[in-house]
């Protein structure tokens, strides 16, 4: 086990009344666990609470109850090098004063290397990728959207984490592009034995790189599939409404006709 959590519970204010706050319970009560290697989809529409779970695994909110609990192989590591995040929009997560080089360096600033051994690591990271070396002189306005998200799956990398979550992290890119980065993670996940936590509000693009789904909804989980060939046979509401408004999923049969 990599990661546990356990009744995991979060509220915000809803509005600032002299006399009363009223609160909106936006994480209420979720468990799950990830396995070193092991890619979980969390799937759920927009305000289902999926982000903010993904904030409190990160340490950018703090949950109300409940508890977030790391094996001692990544909390004995400087959290930098033991968990990474890639976010949905490539734009805003790189400084576009930085070159490439730069913002791959990132993670590595303190890591006492020589300017030889960044060059090169640096170097490493673009190949491992999918991108040119050449490219680490460029900026970020200079590079595609696919091009500039590899860059930032190559920051994500760069201190070899054991665990990455993937917040949206292809749904800003066309379709054909998508698909790359996906075998892209599915490569690193291989050759790097990384897990991931994949949160996304597309059931198609879940199932292509997951090894298990949770489906969100209003804050908790309310269907898991443990084998992705079993995704047919969900019986949640919620979940074959949104298996069913996928839009490239190859399903076999009508998911209303299971039942049947």
């Amino acid at each position: 086990m990599l990661l546990e959590l356990k009744d995991i519970t979060k509220s915000f204010a809803k509005d600032d009344s002299w006399f009363f706050k009223r609160y909106q319970d936006v994480l209420k009560g979720v468990s799950l666990s990830l396995n070193k290697g092991e890619c979980i989809g969390i799937v759920g529409e927009s305000g289902s609470g999926k982000s903010t779970l993904g904030k409190v695994i990160l340490g950018l909110e703090t949950q109300d109850s409940g508890s977030v609990t790391f094996s001692n192989e990544i909390s004995q590591l400087p959290r930098h090098k033991a968990v990474s995040v890639v976010f949905q929009d490539y734009n805003t997560s790189v400084n576009p004063r930085l070159n490439i080089a730069q913002i791959i360096a990132e993670p590595l600033i303190n890591e006492g290397l020589e300017k030889s051994q960044l060059k090169a690591q640096i170097s490493k990271l673009l190949i491992e990728v999918g991108l040119e070396d050449s490219m680490r002189a460029r900026y970020p306005h200079q590079l595609s959207g696919g091009q500039l998200q590899r860059v930032c799956i190559a920051r994500a990398i760069a201190a070899n984490p054991r665990f990455i979550l993937l917040d949206e992290a292809v749904s800003s890119l066309d379709v054909s592009i998508q698909v790359q980065i996906l075998d892209l993670l599915l490569e690193l996940k291989q050759s790097r034995n990384i897990a991931y936590l994949f949160i996304t509000h597309d059931i198609a693009v879940a199932s292509y790189l997951c090894d298990r789904l949770m489906f969100f909804k209003d804050g908790k989980i309310v269907e898991q599939v443990n084998d992705i060939a079993a995704l047919p046979l969900v019986t949640n509401e919620y979940t074959k409404n949104l298996l069913n408004a996928a839009s490239y999923l190859e399903i076999p049969f009508d998911i209303n006709d299971v039942d049947k």
